[in-house]
């Protein structure tokens, strides 16, 4: 199956307590990537979080939102004395260094940040953990079914656009034996009108207008680039992590499409080759998108 990296999913969870609600988001990257939002007091469960994602996804810049809160009833301010302390403590300290008034209210200290937490913040830490995994784990879910969703859709538009490659292929074999003759026909003439009324050996002129011709084939070039049009229509049915091949097999077929445009002196061929590279080109960045 072809998955996308793009996808959205929420989760939420609740025990009566509290409730956790876990939005994921992830678009493509190279490697797996992550922006984390969490409460303060769930900071630590930061490297917990990313395992349970790496067991979900594989590549992509996942971001994720987690909030909990206390659920009706049981919500309220709640007064963090020990950091309250904190902050008298050390302005206090910096009043004596600077010979100031050392007299701080306690308007002053409710007003320090994080002193007074609400309850949608107070609500967590590791009592609450496996509450938020749970969420975590449904947003995953979701956003998976998504990434499932958009690969599907993937996977129509790049089996469509292979198909018409497929076509441009197709039509320059069969114009490919015409060129070839075409070019030694004009390498002929080319030759008997360099040489004018000087002879020369008949073989010896065939061997030469032979291997000019040969240097302008693209019999190779056309083996080669059926053979990624294989390869490359075998990973998209077999499906998987297949981003980083795909990639290489159009690459490859680029790099085919412009020998072929280099080497064909016929027009149409040249027009061919390079719709080819524009086929290429958007092929290959849809494929960024795939997981």
């Amino acid at each position: 199956m072809i998955v996308s990296m793009t996808g959205f999913g929420q989760g939420d969870a609740s025990d009566g307590r509290a409730t956790a609600t876990v939005e994921v988001r992830t678009v493509n990257h190279r490697f797996l990537d992550f922006a984390i939002k969490l409460p303060r007091n769930l900071q630590h469960r930061e490297r917990d979080l990313k395992e349970v994602v790496k067991r979900k996804l594989s590549r992509g810049r996942v971001s994720v939102s987690i909030a909990v809160e206390a659920d009706a009833g049981k919500r309220g301010a709640v007064v963090d004395t020990d950091l309250m302390a904190h902050y008298l403590e050390q302005l206090r300290a910096f009043a004596k260094a600077h010979k100031l008034s050392a007299e701080v209210s306690l308007d002053t200290l409710v007003q320090m940040p994080d002193v007074i937490a609400s309850g949608e913040e107070d609500a967590g830490g590791d009592d609450v953990w496996p509450l938020v995994e749970s969420a975590l784990e449904k947003g995953l879910d979701a956003c998976l079914e998504m990434r499932r969703a958009e690969g599907r859709a993937l996977l129509r538009d790049l089996a469509e656009r292979m198909r018409a490659i497929d076509t441009i292929v197709g039509a320059i074999e069969a114009a490919a034996p015409g060129v070839s003759r075409s070019h030694a026909d004009a390498l002929r003439k080319r030759v008997e009108q360099l040489l004018g009324d000087i002879q020369m050996n008949e073989d010896r002129l065939v061997n030469e207008i032979v291997l000019l011709a040969d240097r302008l084939d693209i019999s190779e070039e056309l083996t080669r680039l059926r053979s990624h049009e294989a390869q490359f229509n075998k990973a998209l049915a077999d499906g998987g992590e297949v981003s980083k091949r795909l990639t290489y097999l159009l690459q490859e077929m680029h790099r085919e499409a412009s020998t072929i445009g280099a080497k064909a002196s016929d027009p149409a061929v040249i027009q061919r080759a390079i719709s080819l590279k524009e086929e290429t080109e958007k092929l290959r960045e849809q494929v960024q998108n795939i997981e």
